[in-house]
């Protein structure tokens, strides 16, 4: 079937040209191409390289489990490890907060945890 682009009436195929307002008759449109689905698989998860801790690392108070490109990485494997009950500090949160426009200037946001807790963190974080 084609339709006058005009007036809207359908005539055969056969048909060159609207009766109604003498418009010229195009072929019916045709199908708009398939486009394939978004891939809905999960993202996978970052990986990090975490390192062991030195025996100087392990005599002092925090030390810097990871170090994530944002703040809401940063808040995100934070909550993770609080679910486990270990207990997390981010230090360059209240800088990134403050100059949330130029992640630039700091470069990275810490997340540090005692030394007692981090090999289970690190368990927990490599997952």
């Amino acid at each position: 079937m084609k339709t006058c682009p005009y007036c809207g009436a359908e005539y055969p195929d056969g048909t060159p040209c609207c009766t109604i307002d003498e418009t010229p008759l195009s072929p019916p449109p045709a199908a708009p191409p398939r486009v394939a689905p978004p891939d809905l698989q999960p993202a996978r998860r970052a990986e990090f390289e975490i390192p062991p801790l030195t025996e100087a690392q392990r005599r002092l108070d925090l030390v810097t489990l990871v170090r994530c490109g944002s703040l809401l990485s940063a808040d995100l494997i934070a909550s993770r490890l609080q679910a486990e009950g270990i207990e997390t500090f981010i230090p360059d949160q209240s800088v990134v907060q403050t100059m949330g426009y130029n992640l630039n200037a700091v470069g990275y946001v810490r997340v540090q945890v005692s030394p007692a807790d981090y090999d289970r963190a690190r368990e927990i974080i490599a997952g």
